[in-house]
């Protein structure tokens, strides 16, 4: 049960290209859709803003200068200068206040009267400029009882002053304040509302996102089918004529006459190595092909994989020779495990090779097998270990792509095609474990193989 739910984990961890470019795509054009609904949201809320409160500005100016017209047309026909009772507070207002010259007030009402304290602290030293509009935000939950209103804690006030003369003889100035707490309650209801459509259009937009996706993928994805069934396909067919071809140049090779001949013996000899690679290079095509299909299942087993590795350790001593290195096989003598014998075989020979293949004259490639118990799970752990020329960091996760070289120039001189450890990622992988792979460039590397149990 653990071995499965890892297997899936793993599985979605590790989604092909193709997903990862679908949803890649899906959320680019989910950006750009949600872009566009945030900027049409944006314009309709600063257009609805620059109207609204634009028009409420005219409308103080015209109520202030309306009722400075009063004022001075009452002082005109009025013998003293007296402005008392001049002035109602209307409906349209919070507050007004007329102050003298000395800034001592000489009338004045509001909605609220245990607010004058307060409102006329705010007001006190103002000079206002025929245009100028000014905002307060007040806590009024200290001034107004709660009997009153209960609601109310704080209040929004838009505010305009005009200067009052008499011919030229400055009077006072008039203060009037109007209430725009619904204005407020109003933008702030728009930006719930707005935030609601944001979400729900975010959903909206994702899954027509993916649909358009999927609809953009769906040629890539039919060439991409068309191209892995004429690899699996290419493969199988060209490893009989491969194989025919081999058995003909064994043959060959028995007869007297060439075999005296130098010449024809160099020819033959080139040509059988030159096979051997394409037989192997198609077996590892082939290999990979299997490994796309969505099908693929391992039939695994119990079996001893000491027994195995000392066969894998044998089969590699020819390479190790030609280069005078040791190889050094550290494994309990009976180490059991569960998994598919040939790929783990596969496996081994691929990192065994690859660590002879990179490794100077006269080096040494250690192989260690153990099992451990990590986070209660039984885990196999194998390391191989060379003293080859290392891998750059940066290049440490691009070496298991396939094709992938770290030195092109010198992977063309020991041979191979960059596909042995993309195979040995996904029989890991297939097993439901992870491989890495550690060192530095000029000093070696260890490949560390984790599989559990």
């Amino acid at each position: 049960m653990k071995t499965s739910l890892y297997s899936r984990w793993n599985l979605l961890k590790n989604l092909n290209l193709i997903s990862r470019t679908q949803w890649r795509l899906t959320m680019i054009y989910t950006g750009i859709l949600m872009l566009f609904l945030i900027l049409f949201m944006v314009i309709v809320y600063f257009l609805l803003y620059g109207v609204i409160v634009s028009s409420q500005e005219d409308q103080l100016k015209k109520l202030v200068d309306q009722e400075v017209t009063v004022i001075k047309q009452k002082l005109i026909k009025g013998k003293t200068p007296s402005i008392q009772n001049f002035v109602m507070l209307s409906d349209e207002q919070f507050f007004y206040y007329v102050v003298d010259a000395k800034g001592n007030l000489l009338t004045g009402d509001e909605l609220y009267h245990h607010l004058r304290p307060k409102l006329y602290q705010e007001l006190e030293g103002w000079n206002p400029d025929p245009k100028e509009i000014r905002y307060e935000n007040l806590d009024i939950s200290y001034f107004v009882p709660w009997k009153e209103d209960p609601n109310k804690r704080n209040i929004d006030l838009m505010m305009a002053g005009r200067k009052i003369y008499k011919g030229n003889q400055f009077i006072g100035i008039l203060y009037v304040g109007k209430s725009i707490s619904n204005r407020v309650e109003l933008f702030d209801w728009l930006l719930n509302i707005f935030a609601i459509l944001l979400v729900f259009f975010s959903f909206v937009a994702f899954f027509i996102s993916y649909f358009m996706s999927k609809r953009a993928m769906s040629p890539i994805i039919k060439s991409y089918m068309k191209q892995r069934e004429f690899a699996a396909d290419a493969s199988h067919e060209l490893r009989t004529p491969l194989s025919v071809i081999l058995s003909s140049i064994n043959a060959l090779e028995m007869e007297k006459p060439l075999q005296e001949d130098e010449f024809s013996n160099s020819v033959l000899s080139n040509m059988k190595y030159e096979v051997k690679r394409m037989i192997k290079l198609v077996g590892d095509l082939l290999t990979l092909a299997r490994s796309d299909a969505e099908n693929t299942k391992l039939r695994k087993e119990v079996f001893d994989l000491h027994e195995l590795s000392k066969k894998v350790v044998h089969s590699v001593e020819t390479l190790a020779d030609e280069k005078r290195i040791t190889l050094k096989l550290n494994a309990p003598a009976k180490l059991f495990v569960y998994g598919n014998r040939a790929r783990l075989d596969q496996l081994l020979y691929i990192l065994l090779e690859n660590a002879i293949k990179y490794s100077p004259e006269e080096a040494e490639v250690k192989l260690e097998l153990t099992l451990k118990n990590e986070d209660k799970n039984k885990m196999l752990v194998i390391l191989v270990e060379d003293q080859g020329i290392g891998i750059k960091p940066e290049e440490r996760e691009r070496i298991f792509e396939r094709f992938y070289r770290t030195d092109k120039s010198r992977s063309k001189q020991l041979g191979g095609h960059g596909l042995g450890l993309a195979i040995a990622k996904w029989i890991v992988e297939s097993h439901s474990g992870w491989i890495h792979v550690e060192g530095k460039s000029g000093k070696g590397s260890v490949f560390t193989i984790k599989i559990p149990q």
